[in-house]
């Protein structure tokens, strides 16, 4: 086997080599004021809650992931860690480390909205505009959305279909009504019904196990012949209105003297059921 003609390279060598390149890294932290750190105007996240427990975090064990930032002219935008900078103001920090990140305006928003996504303390007014955005505006994909917020594609999906439901997404985005049982209550295919329950599961405050119950009833209601008559009724009522009586055979007006008969019967005052 031919060997190479080149010198080795020493250890002494290499050494000296990466002190004087550096290591080459793509997520350089940088410490910056706090102060020069804006946020994002396009943050879907309208408050910044439970701060106190995340600062006493800091305060104890320092900060376990940096802040993600874009230069914008001398200052710079925040892109990811809008509660770690508040609990660090809070606890008097002046300072902070962050990755600045080269990001255009849309790849920065983008960054933003599936951060915030993967918090578990956003209400669903938030969630709702940033799944929208993302899926109505962006192009993605439930199964891109969920990938990018560890949540499954099923769980995106049933999102979505809430907050396009005329009946539960105002009853949900005005934090009447919990997400998972509204989830629960697409089920029920009726229109009225589902406007009927969601109203009783805000007053009730109820959850899925109480919504579960409630739509196994129904359905079991409507198994029952019974249930069925309101609707045949009126069915029938609509397709003979629309008859003239000379369309009638001798014994199509037979049968409807004895529907009459039946009818006069069970609508007489006095019935008892």
């Amino acid at each position: 086997m031919a060997r190479s003609s080149r010198a080795p390279i020493s250890f002494e060598a290499a050494t000296a080599v990466a002190k004087a390149r550096g290591a080459v890294q793509d997520r350089l932290t940088q410490s910056l004021p706090i102060a020069s750190i804006q946020p994002s105007t396009r943050n879907p996240r309208t408050r910044v809650d439970n701060i106190a427990e995340l600062a006493e975090t800091l305060r104890a064990h320092g900060l376990l992931q940096p802040v993600v930032v874009r230069r914008r002219g001398a200052t710079y935008e925040l892109i990811a860690g809008h509660r770690r900078i508040e609990a660090a103001k809070l606890i008097g920090w002046t300072e902070i480390a962050a990755v600045v990140r080269d990001e255009t305006d849309d790849q920065a928003y983008i960054l933003t909205l599936v951060e915030n996504l993967q918090r578990e303390d956003l209400t669903p007014k938030e969630e709702a505009a940033a799944v929208e955005v993302l899926v109505r505006e962006r192009g993605w994909s439930t199964r891109q959305v969920g990938e990018a917020v560890k949540r499954s594609a099923m769980y995106v999906s049933r999102r979505l279909r809430v907050f396009d439901d005329p009946v539960l997404a105002p009853l949900v985005l005005r934090d009447g009504l919990a997400v998972s049982t509204a989830e629960e209550l697409l089920r029920e295919s009726d229109v009225n019904a589902r406007r009927e329950f969601a109203e009783q599961a805000v007053t009730e405050r109820w959850e899925r196990p109480q919504v579960r119950a409630a739509l196994a009833e129904r359905n079991a209601a409507l198994q029952q012949p019974s249930s069925r008559l309101p609707s045949r009724i009126r069915a029938l009522a609509n397709e003979l209105d629309m008859l003239k009586p000379n369309s009638l055979s001798a014994r199509t007006r037979r049968e409807a003297v004895h529907l009459r008969e039946i009818l006069l019967r069970l609508t007489r005052p006095g019935t008892v059921d």
